[in-house]
């Protein structure tokens, strides 16, 4: 129901009456962008770790570490360990490359005669909490691409 498609259990336990006019509407930006952030807070969003970041994958990376689907992420790695195979990866240097990171290449099972390897990315767990909300890879990247265009705001 309403801009985000809360489910009804989702709505009874994360939506929020942000206006404080004793209705939650979520077809009202304040409420329903409200019950957003809190949802997904409340689910563990970090707000200081990145969601994703494109990458450019050397053909020498196993197949087995290549997540096309969204039912669950597989074969997650430290970042350190997946540089070896990123051409790209001084572009983020300055994230932890402790962190647990999944790699997805969503075109290959939706795109007919799609590349294996591009467009590829490396997920964080931020992502995989977009996941819980809707199990779509794209769908993931299309919020945190919002997320980057908003941040901060709510």
């Amino acid at each position: 129901f309403g801009y985000f498609q809360f489910m009804p259990s989702t709505m009874k336990n994360y939506a929020i009456d942000y206006d404080e006019n004793g209705y939650i509407d979520l077809k009202n930006n304040n409420d329903a962008y409200a019950s957003a952030s809190n949802y997904l807070n409340k689910i563990g969003w970090n707000s200081d770790q990145p969601c994703f970041y494109r990458i450019n994958l050397s053909n020498k990376i196993p197949k087995k570490y290549l997540n096309i689907s969204a039912k669950k992420l597989h074969d997650k790695k430290k970042l350190k360990y997946f540089k070896k195979f990123i051409s790209n990866h001084d572009n983020f240097d300055f994230i932890n490359e402790n962190l647990l990171v999944a790699i997805i290449t969503p075109d290959k099972d939706i795109v007919p005669n799609s590349e294996t390897l591009n467009p590829a990315y490396i997920v964080f767990e931020n992502y995989e909490i977009i996941l819980k909300w809707n199990r779509s890879l794209r769908f993931g990247l299309a919020v945190c691409t919002l997320k980057e265009s908003i941040r901060n705001e709510l």
